[in-house]
């Protein structure tokens, strides 16, 4: 008799955010080294009403504000209400899940878990459930699932979260980052620069991190028009047109203020060749989201955090201090003065943690495959 091969199905929202990129990042591995298993990825809405409208504004405009949903969430009443309301976002996952039946549900939203999870005790469902637990060390206490499986957590932090809100050891499995396979590769850095028209050895400098829209970008563009040395800045929006048309407004101002060439601007959109781009940089500068900070670890360079969203990415601050992964310049005075002095030895703040960085990268890179090897086992 065929032995019928295990189905996998990997599960996120549709925003993109880090949730997206990391479901993203797993099914392309598995999918890549597909062979005893069948594995389908899923982005499902999820119904949260105006919530995911409120909390966009607030990271956009105000991510300090973000600080208090992160103290709430640690209320064991809230986060017992999420659980009991989380059947309002089943409906359409749980059609998928029917129509697919799968062995094994690898969910990277914490609201699809808990529905998931309810679901299944509620019926008797047989697919066994991990769940992605997507921040390193500032944790939502709603992340953590009692009832999955396997609580996937970044590192020793995240162990340590997710035991002291009730998950059991033995369902919890540090494993890295869920990086982009893609983001470990290394490019010609002459030519990736020269791709993005380049043409002498100037410090080029990344910005961007997703969203940065109102909130960072203010604070960089005024130093940058006032620059007096050789310097390249590529300057990535991703998908926000309110940051993309800011970029755009400020190029116009700049071009006629400045008619020097001294500073060169390249302004992109959404950027498909993400690996390629970082390897023609030697720094980036971006807000201080995880998926950003490790695929630009991936990429084995130095990160300079300009913003973060308070309460849930204050541990991605701790993180890229204490693993010594770049540096913080968070206030308008401290993005100016580190530009200054970048621009002055740009070789020293390119080799500094050169070292340190290497490290997290390589253990990064190992993620995936520990998925895929446990896969396989079970």
């Amino acid at each position: 008799m065929k032995k019928t091969r295990k189905k996998i199905l990997v599960l996120t929202d549709d925003k993109p955010w880090g949730h997206r990129s990391i479901a993203k990042a797993i099914f392309n591995y598995l999918k890549e080294n597909e062979n005893n298993f069948e594995v389908e990825l899923a982005e499902i809405k999820a119904e949260t009403g105006f919530l995911s409208d409120l909390y966009v504004f607030a990271y956009r405009y105000t991510p300090a504000s973000n600080r208090v949903f992160h103290e709430i969430s640690k209320n064991e009443v809230i986060r017992d209400l999420v659980k009991e309301t989380s059947g309002i976002n089943l409906k359409k996952i749980k059609n998928e899940v029917e129509r697919f039946n799968p062995d094994l549900i690898i969910s990277a939203y914490f609201l699809h878990s808990q529905s998931l999870a309810v679901w299944r005790k509620k019926e008797n469902k047989k697919f066994k459930l991990w769940t992605i637990v997507a921040d390193p060390w500032s944790i939502n206490p709603i992340s953590f699932v009692k009832d999955a499986d396997l609580s996937l957590v970044y590192d020793e932090m995240g162990m340590k979260e997710a035991m002291k809100y009730g998950i059991e050891k033995d369902k919890i499995w540090a494993t890295g980052w869920w990086t982009r396979q893609s983001m470990y590769q290394k490019y010609d850095r002459g030519m990736a620069r020269k791709k993005l028209g380049f043409d002498d050895d100037r410090p080029v400098i990344f910005v961007g991190g997703g969203s940065l829209g109102t909130n960072s970008l203010p604070k960089l563009l005024p130093v940058i028009l006032m620059l007096k040395k050789r310097v390249g800045f590529v300057i990535n929006t991703g998908t926000d047109k309110l940051a993309f048309n800011l970029v755009k407004q400020f190029l116009r101002v700049f071009r006629r203020l400045r008619k020097d060439d001294l500073v060169q601007i390249k302004h992109l959109g959404w950027i498909d060749n993400m690996a390629e781009v970082l390897g023609a940089s030697d720094i980036v500068f971006g807000k201080a989201g995880p998926n950003f900070l490790f695929d630009v670890v991936a990429a084995e360079k130095p990160f300079v955090a300009m913003t973060h969203i308070g309460g849930q990415e204050d541990g991605n601050i701790d993180l890229i201090k204490k693993k010594k992964l770049g540096w913080v310049k968070e206030g308008n005075g401290e993005i100016s003065q580190f530009l200054d002095e970048y621009l002055e030895r740009p070789k020293y703040f390119q080799e500094k943690y050169k070292k340190n960085i290497a490290v997290e990268a390589k253990k990064n890179k190992e993620t995936l495959q520990k998925i895929l090897d446990r896969i396989k086992k079970e």
